[in-house]
């Protein structure tokens, strides 16, 4: 931005804004304010962002190479209310963000955690609850989001998403997802409803499309088998008759 505009670094630790400012005035940059407010109240505050980037906390499950401490300090009940945590800092994310801004209206998620918990599963919420869809975040690195998870179904567009893996692309774990902010406001009931009922459609009808290529697959093989076993079967009639002979 070349110190033009003007950037809001928010953080809820008060200890970390020293380090902060003096990065700050390190790099010669003269065009931030730097607050410390409470992510979820932001809204109270902030309501016309251009964009909006949101490094939520999580249980860095990623990072784990670095800190082998988290795999014994961190159970699935943190993630689960981190997750918690995390649906209510995206809503607020989007709510800051202005879905009129000529040069904006994006919003950037990520965190240093590879569970689904902490990364599809909120985007999913966010998509649920409010006017965003998701955009091709830009990265090169790093694989799909997932559209699909043991029980959970996601919608399509979660490919979208980037995960690095630290045993595939040799960084600490990562997810990024980035979406569009195209209407304000919140999604009503009937409307959340309305989503979810399309996706469990759209999900239904590919397993069932699904299941009948399989039948389909499965069909074609046997008459395959039962064409093979009938060749076999006229080889094998001739060389048993003349053995009798």
């Amino acid at each position: 931005m070349k110190n033009t505009g003007v950037l809001v670094a928010n953080d809820l630790k008060r200890e970390r804004l020293k380090s902060t400012n003096a990065n700050l005035h390190r790099l010669g940059i003269s065009n931030v304010v730097v607050t410390n407010y409470d992510g979820r109240k932001m809204t109270s505050i902030f309501k016309k962002f251009d964009r909006c980037l949101l490094d939520a906390p999580c249980s860095g499950i990623g990072v784990i190479s670095r800190d082998p401490s988290i795999k014994v300090q961190k159970t699935f009940d943190d993630v689960r209310k981190l997750s918690h945590l995390q649906k209510e800092l995206i809503k607020s994310a989007i709510d800051c963000v202005d879905a009129h801004s000529k040069t904006g209206g994006y919003v950037v998620y990520s965190t240093c955690s590879i569970s689904v918990e902490e990364n599809e599963a909120v985007i999913q919420y966010a998509l649920q609850h409010r006017y965003v869809k998701l955009v091709e975040s830009g990265l090169e690195v790093g694989s799909n989001g997932l559209t699909a998870y043991m029980e959970k179904r996601f919608h399509p567009s979660m490919a979208l998403c980037k995960r690095i893996y630290p045993h595939v692309h040799n960084m600490d774990g990562f997810f990024v997802a980035k979406l569009k902010k195209f209407a304000n406001g919140e999604k009503s009931q009937e409307a959340i409803s309305t989503a979810h009922e399309e996706q469990q459609a759209t999900q239904q009808l590919k397993e069932k499309k699904k299941k009948a290529t399989q039948k389909k697959k499965a069909q074609k093989l046997k008459k395959r088998e039962q064409k093979q076993k009938a060749k076999e079967d006229e080889v094998e009639k001739p060389e048993g008759q003349e053995s009798n002979s």
